[in-house]
Order: C-alpha cells, then structure tokens, then sequence
C-alpha cells in the first residue's frame, strides 16, 4: 500500500486525470497564466528589513541547498522552495508591526523560532527554512495584529466549543476513512478530517504511491483543534504516542525522508493556538474586524496561516510564487466563506471574508461582492487543474479540494442547519442565490482565468469590473451539475464511480441539490441533512474500506465525485449566506438565540 521514498512529479498519473471531451481542450486554450516558479519574485534581500525582530538575529547557521541528480524538483535556489511571489513579499516587508503586537507576541516567536531551529539543526538542504520561518513569524505577528484589533472594537463573544474546537462529537463517521487512510484507530475521531483532507488532494492527481507517514502526519496537525486542558487534549496526546510507536518511521533518521513541513505546520498552528487562548479576546457583533492592515498582507498571512504548505505535494515542496500564493489563499478561502456565521458567533478572527469586506452596503453590493469571490475560486481551481495537467504541477490541488473539507463535517459545522437558518429567515435567498451565480458565470472569462485570485479578491472590496473577453467551456460540465445534474446522475458512472459508490453518490446529488431546492422541506430539515450527509460519507468509508486496505483508483474517484458535488449549490449557498451578513449581520441559530 505505502512506499518510503521521496515523492516526485513522477508520482502524477495524468492519464488517469477524468475529463469530459471539452475539458482538457479548454485547459489547454485558457489561461495563459501558467506562472513559472520564480514569477514576479523579489531576491532574498530581506535580512535589514527584518532586523528588529529577534527571530533573524541568532546567527543560526543554514544547510546550503543540497541539489542532487535523483531530485524531479528545481524550484529555487532550494530545490523544493520557489521564490516568493513579488507581490507577497512587498506585502510581507512593507508591514511594519505595532508595539503592542511585537509585544504580546515575543513569546510565542521565540516558541516558532525554536521549533525551526531544531528543523534547521537536521536540514537536508531541500527547503529554504529561513524563507519559511519569514513567512510563518510574520503570519504570526500579523494574526496577533488581528486579535488586538478585533478586541479593541470587539464584544464578548461567548466562544462555544460545541461547535468550532475538539470538544463536539458528531465526528464519529470519520472511523472507517481513518482507519483506511492511517492504518490506525484515529481518537478523537475529528483529527481524521486532515487526512481525508490529504486524500482528497492527492486524488486530484491521482497520486500513485501514497505514503501511510503522511497520513499520520496530518493527522497531527490537528493539534489546532485542542484547545486547553480537556478530555480531548488527552486523547490527542495519547494518539501522538501511539502514533510514533506504530509507526517507527514517522521518524527522518528512520525513514531518510526530510519530513520538517509537517513539523512546521504542526508548529506553527500549536503555537498560534496558544497565542489565540493567552487572554480573553473579544470580537465584534458584526462581521467586520478592522484592522488598517493590508490587504495583500491579510491574503498572504491567510495563506500561510492556512497550513497548506504541508498538504501542497507530498514531497513537502513549497509553491511561494504567484500560482503557489493563489493555492495557498484558495485553501483558506472556502472554509472561510462557509465558517463566516458560525466564526462570527465563536468569535473566531482568522477568516478573510471578515478581514476584507466591510459591512454597511446593501445586498444587492454584497451579491456583487461574493460572486467575485466565488468566480475568483472558480478561475483558481480552473488554473490549478491546468498545472497539473500539463506541468505536473500539484499544488492547486489544496484550493481544489477545500470545499470538501468543510462539508465532509456537516453536522459539526451545522452546514445545512446554518442554511435552513437564512433561507427561512429571508424569503429571497434563492433569488438572491441564482442572482449570484449568475454574476459569478459573467466572470468565469478569460480575463477572470488571468487574474490572480489575490487581485480577484482585492477587487472584490472596490466591485471593479473585469475587461470583456471570451468564456471557457471547461466550466460547462460543472454549470450543468448546479443547473440540471440529473442527467449525469443517471449514467452509469455518475461523475466517474460505479457500483454501490455510485448509488452513494447519487443520495448525496439528491439531497445537496434535488431536495435542498424542494420549497415544501419540513422545518428542522437542516439538522436532518447534516445527518443524512455525515451517514452518507460514513458508508462509503466503510464501503472502500471493506473493499481493499489500499488507497486504489476507487477511493480517488469517490473523492473527485465528492470534490465535485462539494463545489456545487450548498457550497454557492453559502456565498448567498455570507452576502446576507455583510449587508444585515449574522442571523443566530434558533437554538443559540437568547
């Protein structure tokens, strides 16, 4: 099942990839925006710049790149890290941060910097470790920034941990895909979200060999979610030393394989956790935390903060380029749109829908506003779709994916209880929906193909309009799905399973879309679906794994069925959600409601 070696862009199975007649056609006559590694990338002169912070002033010696005739990869000056995109590196060292940030910060900088000192004490020379730590310290500072600012113009939030931390259940469906996927009993069964996250982007390439160690891995990053001293937080504990005890070679010196990505990840989200629970933060009732940041910088630190440079390839290469950027700000993008209500009622600040958008406008500005978020998501998976197939080039698979994430979780995120909430509250939501999409197709063009998301974003604030241009027909099949998909459910390979997968498939198709649009649901339908949803996921993760112990091509086209199914009308609903909050605020939970 697991091989131990290095992945490589060998590890790509692009005839495997599966397409409709008009796709790879339209990749291939899209966008012209197949950036190379180093595009628009500034040098490494950044030493000065950052010389007031005490993280770049240890004399720390650094491995020089280590570049040998096995490697696939020649990203940079290090062989699995690109250059940094111009534009995220002028964001990253024009932001100068405020006392009381550096303050508060210190400690937990000093926690990062050891955590990459151990990294850099056993570098391989294959990462350009001093460039990572850049991005994560500053990401650090600026999510600090963040807290401060959203606790100065901030209520108590009461944080509940039912429902946005390790202490809810309802993850138990996760069992058999742990199981499946690590080889081992994943407890709490919430930390297996992360490699079914990993799963679902390795299918996007069809990733030949996968690696059972990178699935633990993940797996481990979920230390984000133990918040404090609890029941969970044992639990978790006692995972990571079961983990390392079933599976000697998550250790390098065992394995020969520079694995420090993951510890980085695992780092930094433990550390930012830490911060985000050192003090009673508070956040505003509304939306909207002003911050006087950057926009750019809030994109670039949402990328980082993200954790995706662990999940980008499975060799652990980092993309900081424009392309990279884009896939690292993709992965926290849809997650953020469907997290919105439930962060505003956690008090949750890491979201950028909340950092970019002001509120105050109407709904019809707001509708404008998500369209251009969605079609920019769109436009990136399009893009990501685009490298891989003719580069080999895996990264995009993270923003690909990320819908999924969400709502392969539906009954602890309460996805559809959340869209039962707005669509019973306002009487338009589905005019405002179709509206929405609507303008989002307007902007699936060759110029939208073109932009970088962060710039589609950015745009997104001002609602500047894209140049004229043509439209691509790779979007057809997905349009189709959202407006009319029960003729591709009625095939015999319902986007590309078969067998009972595709039965399961089907259920899932008939309630996200076919009954999701039915006016005449009974009310408390949206509990009912998380449920049925998390049931759904559960039986074909005990299906696949009753079928083999491996990860064959039949777990990768359920997961690219389910990727597709995610990407559809709950998830552009959730646009429609977040555009009725910018505009009128957050609608509370009849359950939460005071």
């Amino acid at each position: 099942m697991y091989k131990h070696q290095m992945a490589t862009t060998d590890l790509i199975c692009n005839h495997e990839m599966r397409y409709n007649h008009t796709k790879p056609t339209s990749l291939g006559s899209g966008a012209s925006f197949i950036a190379p590694y180093g595009d628009k990338s500034a040098g490494y002169c950044h030493e000065k710049i950052f010389s007031n912070r005490e993280w770049r002033n240890d004399n720390q010696q650094i491995r020089p790149p280590q570049i040998t005739p096995t490697l696939k990869r020649r990203l940079g000056k290090y062989p699995l890290t690109s250059a940094m995109s111009g534009w995220a590196l002028k964001a990253l060292t024009q932001y100068k941060p405020s006392r009381d940030a550096l303050d508060f910060v210190r400690p937990f900088s000093a926690q990062l910097h050891d955590a990459f000192t151990k990294e850099y004490a056993v570098s391989t020379g294959l990462h350009d470790l001093r460039t990572i730590e850049l991005a994560h310290q500053v990401a650090l500072e600026v999510c600090v920034e963040i807290l401060l600012a959203s606790t100065a113009n901030g209520h108590a939030v009461s944080l509940q941990d039912e429902i946005h931390s390790s202490c809810a259940a309802g993850d138990d469906h996760y069992a058999p895909w742990g199981k499946l996927l690590t080889g081992l009993v994943c407890d709490p069964p919430i930390i297996v979200q992360f490699p079914i996250y990993l799963m679902m982007c390795e299918s996007f390439g069809f990733e030949k060999e996968p690696s059972r160690e990178n699935y633990v891995y993940s797996a481990l990053t979920a230390v984000d979610w133990v918040k404090g001293n609890n029941a969970y937080s044992d639990r978790f504990e006692a995972f990571q030393k079961h983990a390392f005890a079933m599976v000697p070679t998550l250790s390098d010196k065992i394995s020969g394989i520079d694995r420090s990505f993951w510890r980085v990840s695992q780092a930094y989200l433990g550390i930012l956790n830490k911060a985000e629970n050192a003090c009673d933060f508070t956040t505003p009732l509304q939306s909207h935390i002003e911050t006087g940041l950057d926009p750019y910088l809030l994109l670039v630190t949402r990328g980082i903060d993200s954790g995706g440079t662990a999940y980008m390839c499975s060799d652990g290469a980092t993309f900081l380029d424009d392309a990279g950027m884009d896939s690292l700000i993709g992965s926290a993008l849809p997650n953020d749109v469907m997290d919105l209500h439930t962060d505003i009622l956690t008090g949750e600040t890491r979201n950028i829908v909340r950092l970019l958008y002001p509120n105050g406008q109407s709904i019809e500005q707001t509708i404008k506003t998500m369209s251009t978020v969605l079609s920019g998501e769109l436009c990136e998976i399009f893009r990501g779709h685009q490298r891989v197939r003719f580069e080999g080039r895996e990264d995009g698979r993270i923003s690909a994916t990320s819908p999924a994430y969400s709502l392969s979780r539906a009954r602890h995120r309460r996805i559809f209880e959340t869209l039962e909430t707005y669509m019973t509250e306002y009487d338009q939501f589905w005019d405002w929906t179709w509206e929405l999409f609507r303008l989002a197709k307007k902007q699936t063009t060759d110029a939208g193909l073109n932009e970088l998301l962060a710039d589609a974003l950015y745009r997104g604030i001002d609602q500047t309009s894209l140049p004229e241009s043509g439209s691509n027909d790779f979007f057809t099949a997905y349009f189709d799905m959202v407006e009319a998909g029960e003729g591709q459910m009625s095939a015999n390979r319902p986007l590309g399973v078969c067998g009972q997968l595709a039965d399961i498939t089907r259920k899932i198709y008939r309630l996200w879309y076919t009954e999701l649009l039915d006016p005449h649901k009974r009310p408390g339908w949206g509990r009912a679906f998380d449920d049925k949803s998390d049931l759904l996921f559960q039986q074909a993760g005990e299906l696949l794994d009753s079928m083999s112990s491996a990860i064959t091509d039949e777990v990768y086209e359920f997961a690219i069925a389910y990727r597709r199914l995610s990407t559809g009308l709950p998830y552009i609903a959730y646009h429609t959600v977040d555009a009725i909050i910018l505009a009128n605020g957050v609608v509370s939970w009849p359950a939460v409601k005071k």
